[in-house]
């Protein structure tokens, strides 16, 4: 209601002093003081009206006006609002919540509805409301929306409860936006994270012992080496490869030889330990980083690799083979080269002292 204004204030002292001297002298003068008074009364009252009226209509155009910006709003955001009305149960939502769950403008949220649309989202729903159900505080919840002749979709709703003065639930307000487009971004990029790592690891991994292939365990050797003058830590290397190997696939076949370098390929992964790197270097020849390792724990590690491929390929559907090993430490002025030099010329120390054994490089 828009205040007084001084027209009107004057319309009324007038009235209010024509009405005393018609009370003070009656007679016909008074008449016509009354008649005026009725009139400049009606007169006031007829302004006032007016002006309440456009006053109302100005405000109820304002309301329309923000009304039509909002849903502008929402739909140009993809929002939608949904409310529910918890005592008796009722569903309300705005135009744009119809267009958000596939619906025509207009469509009534009635239980029927809200079942064929989500017939798994409204149980989703309905678990996450009852575990807010004291919050006062704003939330998050997201729930499925789809049904047979739709593709699953997922909408998130920022919602708030609303309380009695006794605190017991009465609205609970939505605003609910569809986020399948970004659930569909992150799958893609998952997959393509995960399609770049596959990649990644058949690039640096030998197709036949699923162990790192020559550029990848080269180039590890590498950094080892790095990181190991870094920390001032010990770095033991062993090369190793199969006796007589080419007796193996003269006598069996190239297939069964693969089947033997397969065995020694899951043999060798096993007896490494967690930060230690095996790969296939050439042919039946095998490399083994093991950081942090002194002379006397890659000596036994080694005896241990050599006997584990002895025993296993014995008792294994393959043909029995043997294995000749060469060590060497990391030690002043070595470069990887030559510290896999030193160690590949351990190996053929051990193949020339009878080969099944384990020799250390001076």
């Amino acid at each position: 209601m828009p205040p007084v204004k001084i027209p009107s204030l004057v319309a009324w002292l007038t009235a209010g002093l024509l009405a005393a001297v018609a009370y003070l002298n009656p007679g016909p003068v008074a008449g016509a003081l009354l008649l005026i008074l009725t009139l400049l009364f009606l007169a006031a009252y007829s302004w006032r009206a007016r002006r309440t009226t456009r006053h109302f209509r100005t405000e109820a155009q304002q309301f329309a006006n923000n009304v039509y910006m909002l849903q502008t709003a929402e739909g140009l955001a993809g929002y939608g609002r949904w409310c529910i009305e918890i005592e008796p149960r009722r569903h309300l939502w705005s135009t744009e919540m119809c267009s958000l769950v596939g619906l025509a403008p207009g469509t009534p949220p009635t239980e029927e509805t809200l079942q064929a649309i989500m017939p798994e989202g409204m149980g989703q729903l309905e678990t996450a409301l009852c575990a807010h159900a004291k919050d006062t505080a704003p939330y998050c919840v997201e729930f499925e929306l789809g049904a047979e002749d739709h593709l699953p979709r997922m909408l998130r709703a920022n919602v708030r409860h609303f309380f009695s003065p006794e605190g017991q639930c009465e609205q609970v307000f939505m605003v609910v936006r569809d986020v399948s487009k970004e659930y569909a971004l992150l799958r893609d990029r998952d997959e393509a994270i995960a399609q770049a790592e596959r990649a990644k690891k058949e690039a640096e991994t030998d197709a036949l012992t699923e162990l790192a292939n020559r550029r990848s365990v080269m180039a590890e050797l590498d950094r080892a080496v790095v990181r190991a003058r870094q920390d001032g830590e010990s770095l033991s290397v062993i090369v190793f490869d199969v006796d007589h190997f080419k007796h193996v696939n003269d006598r069996h076949g190239h297939p069964a030889g693969d089947r033997v370098l397969g065995m020694i390929g899951k043999i060798a992964a096993r007896q490494a330990r967690e930060r230690d790197v095996v790969g296939r270097i050439r042919g039946e020849e095998f490399l083994w980083i093991m950081p942090s390792c002194d002379v006397q724990s890659a000596l036994r590690a080694a005896e241990r690799l050599r006997w584990a491929i002895e025993a296993g390929t014995h008792s294994a559907p393959v043909p029995s083979v043997t294995i000749s090993a060469g060590h060497a430490e990391l030690q002043d002025g070595d470069a990887a080269l030559t510290l896999f030099a030193r160690a590949d010329t351990a190996l053929y120390n051990a193949k020339r002292e009878g080969r099944n054994r384990v020799a250390q490089a001076a």
